[in-house]
Order: structure tokens, then C-alpha cells, then sequence
């Protein structure tokens, strides 16, 4: 009986945990590693990752790594966003989301958490600390309606 009831607590607790939804956190100095691991989804091709720009349309449009799509926090709403996020991504992708200082985007992470997405990137160090380590890995584009998706 001991061994049958340790078999379903293993069994319960890797589903439990194969079923968490994961925020990865990366600091200011950690942006090589976030650029990295946004690489290394690009690189496999299965179009399973989505890269979410949340900073205010005109600092969007004055510059951004093209690829990024664009909410606009400073005019919409947090539901709005989910709403957004809903219609155009299934809660298995991995969603990589970037702002301007890094405040936005641990708020708005914890609003896909709270509605299942499993695999959430974000970045704390802004967009601009994006920009100082590119090394050329994206392409930094100008205008609103150019995101590359």
C-alpha cells in the first residue's frame, strides 16, 4: 500500500509541475542571455515564441527590433492587452515581452500568468539596454506598421 500510495504522489507531483506556468526573469545585465535564448527559438524554426514590445507607440515607432510586435500599455488597458495576446497566440507559445525600463512587463506577465501561459520571458533592463548589446542579432526599424510578423 506504501509503495501504490508513493507511486501516485510522484506521479501527481510531475504533473503538477509539468503544468506550471514559468516567468523567466532576465536583469538589466542579463540581456545577452535573454537575446540568446530568443536566438535560439528563432533558430529552431517551429514558430512556437512570440515577440511582444510593449513600450509607448511613438518610442515603438522611432525604433524597434523588427519582429516585435507592439501593445501600447500607456494607451490601453491590461485587459485589453490579454485580449490582444489571446487573439493572436495560443498559451503554449513562449512569449518574449521587452519596455522601456522594465516595469510594464513584470505587471503584464504576471496578467498572462494568471490566464495560463506557460512559458513567459521578460526582460527588466528596457529596451535600450536591449539596443547596447545587439551586436547586430536584430534589426532596429522605424515606423509603426513594419514589425516584420
Amino acid at each position: 500500500m506504501k509503495k501504490i500510495s508513493l507511486i501516485i504522489v510522484t506521479i501527481f507531483s510531475i504533473f503538477l509541475l509539468s503544468s506550471c506556468q514559468k516567468i523567466k526573469t532576465y536583469p538589466s545585465d542579463d540581456a545577452r542571455l535573454f537575446i540568446d535564448e530568443i536566438y535560439q527559438h528563432i533558430s529552431q524554426s517551429k514558430g512556437d515564441y512570440a515577440l511582444i514590445d510593449v513600450r509607448y507607440l511613438e518610442d515603438y515607432g522611432n525604433g524597434h527590433f523588427k519582429g516585435f510586435i507592439n501593445y501600447d500599455i500607456e494607451n490601453g488597458s491590461e485587459e485589453e492587452f490579454l485580449y490582444k495576446i489571446e487573439s493572436l497566440y495560443n498559451k503554449e507559445k513562449t512569449l518574449f515581452l521587452i519596455d522601456q525600463d522594465g516595469q510594464n512587463v513584470e505587471a503584464l506577465s504576471l496578467v498572462l500568468k494568471k490566464a495560463g501561459y506557460k512559458k513567459i520571458r521578460i526582460y527588466l533592463g528596457g529596451y535600450e539596454n536591449l539596443v547596447k548589446v545587439n551586436q547586430d542579432d536584430f534589426q532596429i526599424v522605424t515606423g509603426i506598421d513594419d514589425c516584420g510578423c
